[in-house]
């Protein structure tokens, strides 16, 4: 299992364009997939999670929340499970926070990597190794359960790239709402 699992992290490292800042980051996944025990249920501190990033290409918005836990402004995401791939992972939360029934636009590939320290005392994560994936949604169409997204988030919502800009504090969720900039530009 141990063998699978890094065969599909080192190939979503593999995936992520490179720049210096990039590099830096596999650099320290590969070193903390060598490591093993990668999931919230084997080592409390630093594991792995998933981000879905969803974002409407026709109207340039994105799609966050204020979450409970954090008191931050983000992207949906979540803990990857003892072994799943990140793939299962990011489907298995997709249904977890936004429902089932959720049409996605583009298959998923992860977009890119982030390291985030945690310094909340609330909680007992220290590092999380973020795998993100950036997902395709129409904002006219998308009806995430509310009930659900209400359990992690006080608050959830289409905002432009500059509402977003002015709420997000988190500089990973920034560098995410530039890479879907790029992407929205690029359309």
């Amino acid at each position: 299992m141990r063998e699978r699992l890094s065969g599909q992290l080192f190939s979503v490292v593999d995936k992520v364009e490179s720049t210096l800042h990039k590099k830096l980051v596999e650099e320290k996944f590969v070193v903390r997939i060598n490591e093993g025990n990668i999931t919230r249920d084997e080592d409390l501190l630093s594991h792995f999670c998933v981000y879905f990033a969803g974002y409407d290409i026709n109207s340039g918005k994105v799609f966050i929340g204020h979450h409970r836990k954090s008191n931050y402004w983000l992207f949906n995401g979540g803990h990857m499970d003892k072994g799943e791939s990140p793939e299962e992972s990011v489907l298995r939360e997709i249904e977890e926070e936004w429902g089932d029934g959720i049409v996605i636009q583009d298959f998923l590939n992860p977009s890119f990597l982030t390291i985030t320290d945690i310094n909340n005392t609330n909680v007992k994560c220290k590092t999380h190794y973020d795998i993100w994936y950036f997902v395709s949604l129409e904002e006219s169409s998308f009806n995430p359960d509310r009930n659900k997204l209400a359990k992690e988030f006080y608050e959830t919502g289409w905002k432009t790239l500059n509402e977003a800009k002015k709420l997000i504090k988190d500089p990973n969720t920034l560098m995410a709402i530039n890479k879907i900039e790029e992407i929205i530009m690029a359309h």
